[in-house]
């Protein structure tokens, strides 16, 4: 049996979640047949490079696939087993975000609002405040005054993954702004303070390394508890826990214990325990493990189960941080009465919202767009993967594609499927908002540090994928790599890349992954050294 992958750039996708969700009714009439590359003599100098990457020793035994495509010319300029389907990782990404560019609009902003239920009085609200979730998923922080994203790779979501932590940001900050407008007007709550998370109904997810989420419209912080962990005084004494953001919805017991440095290698990992959900709604839940007292700090994730209730608590004490009187009484339901607007914060536009999936591979962010896409295109807030499932055949039928090709329940698709795809969507209007959320060659992203001194570097745009598991006995590393080629004078091409080598082990299988990742980069940096004139 194939163990979950344990690797950042891993997604082993649900067939709903990429295949079921790629199309919504609304664009269907407006698609046009996607054309299929022609062969064309390949480019010997691109491919002398690309075999010589290949033919290294290190990578003895690796099964290619490759496909450069020119959309201009309608010409493949260099093909390796373009219609054999291999695993995708990550990289198949780019089809929920093409789907969500294409049925949520590229500038769809989604709103946070604060409805009030009764009428104002000499700043006394007789009635309720109501928080009502849009779908936005940068409520966490992510917002620099430039008005950038902070894309940490590897992201607060990947919490196990050495190097992740805290959005840099405050995470709360745009229910701190909310709040402050609402102390405008509002002074005293006599109702209560409700989130209403109706947008659709919540779901869980099975996210890679074996993180369950539950997927809301309500998405604050990601949902989630940053604890950042550093050693105590000495050895035996409690770790340090930063909290982030607190709120009285969980209560984390510190049970990490300092250890002596001799001692790391018998250190327990991390782990939350004990998850306690009280009558009330407020949870206690235990951190457990070491931490030697030389290390630099530690970053572990609390998912939380209940992002209205959360959302809730959060709200309320940064309105009573603004002076504004709030109840203990809880709520996380629609409310009653007529609603009035009070404040409204408007997200960065969908082409954003694509960035940290794109960029950072959140997992998280991918399971979440199904819904939207359900609730919002297929107008299904009821069972919105459902919906996304039921109006994606027409949209990618008349595009030309295969809805379910071959292989795609196993998140395996041809080098071929991919440049089609990619090119279709350099033929949409604001395509370059689209190219733009895909990591950068040498920049940023999972990208970042990939071939950083080509020539090439910041002109390659495109999505990662990375698979290492336990297959019937064997450690198998997989690697994909998928995105435009962006060459002087305008011209463009699309390429999908992947490798499959056997490993010893699972230690083995991570670092020829790093191998591996370079060596697709540079296939890629290759053709655009090869063709650039």
């Amino acid at each position: 049996m194939a163990t979950n992958p344990t690797q950042l750039d891993t997604w082993q996708p649900s067939r709903r979640s990429v295949l079921g969700l790629l199309g919504t009714v609304p664009l269907a009439g407006t698609l046009t047949a996607a054309p299929r590359p022609v062969q064309a003599a390949p480019d010997t100098d691109l491919a002398r490079r690309i075999e010589e990457i290949m033919a290294r020793p290190a990578f003895g035994g690796a099964r290619w696939g490759a496909q450069f495509y020119a959309p201009d010319t309608g010409e493949s300029i260099y093909a390796l087993n373009t219609g054999e389907p291999f695993v995708a990782g990550s990289s198949s990404k780019v089809f929920v975000g093409g789907t969500a560019f294409l049925t949520l609009g590229y500038d769809r902003r989604l709103p946070t609002r604060v409805h009030r239920t009764g009428p104002v009085r000499g700043g006394v609200l007789h009635g309720d405040l109501v928080l009502v979730a849009g779908g936005d998923l940068l409520l966490a922080g992510r917002l620099r005054p430039d008005g950038s994203l902070a894309l940490p790779d590897p992201d607060h979501t990947y919490h196990t993954t050495p190097g992740a932590g805290p959005v840099s940001g405050d995470p709360v900050r745009e229910l701190r702004r909310l709040a402050a407008k609402v102390a405008t007007r509002i002074r005293r709550v006599e109702g209560r303070v409700l989130v209403d998370g109706t947008l659709y109904r919540e779901g869980t997810e099975n996210l890679a390394n074996g993180v369950t989420a539950t997927i809301s419209p309500v998405m604050l912080n990601d949902n989630l508890v940053d604890v950042s962990v550093g050693p105590g005084s000495r050895p035996g004494m409690p770790a340090v826990l930063d909290i982030s953001p607190r709120s009285s919805y969980v209560r984390i017991v510190n049970e990490v214990r300092t250890i002596a440095a001799a001692e790391a290698a018998s250190a327990r990992p991390l782990a939350f325990a004990d998850d306690v959900r009280h009558p009330d709604g407020t949870r206690t839940v235990s951190l457990t493990g070491d931490i030697p007292d030389d290390s630099p700090g530690l970053f572990r994730a609390y998912f939380v189960p209940e992002p209205a209730a959360f959302a809730q608590t959060i709200f309320a004490r940064l309105l009573r941080d603004k002076g504004v009187h709030v109840g203990a009484r809880r709520g996380a339901t629609t409310g009653s009465g007529a609603r009035r607007l009070v404040a409204e914060h408007l997200s960065p536009a969908l082409h954003d919202q694509l960035k940290p999936m794109l960029k950072v591979s959140s997992n998280l962010h991918t399971e979440v767009f199904p819904y939207l896409i359900g609730a919002i295109a297929g107008r299904d807030p009821d069972d919105p993967k459902a919906a996304g499932q039921r109006v994606r055949r027409e949209l990618f039928e008349k595009a030309g594609f295969d809805p379910a090709p071959p292989g795609s329940a196993q998140n395996r698709y041809t080098p071929q499927y991919f440049v089609e795809f990619l090119a279709y969507m350099a033929r949409q209007p604001h395509f370059h908002l689209y190219r733009d959320a895909l990591p950068i060659l040498g920049r940023d992203g999972t990208l970042k540090n990939i071939q950083p001194d080509s020539p090439a570097a910041g002109h390659v745009y495109a999505k990662t994928g990375t698979s290492l598991g336990n297959e019937d006995g064997t450690w198998m590393n997989r690697q994909a790599l998928a995105g435009y080629v962006e060459l002087p004078g305008g011209r463009r091409l699309t390429f999908a890349a992947f490798v499959g080598i056997q490993t010893a082990s699972a230690d083995a299988a991570r670092e020829m992954s790093k191998m591996t990742g370079q060596a697709l980069g540079e296939i890629a940096a290759a053709a655009y050294i090869t063709q650039s004139g």
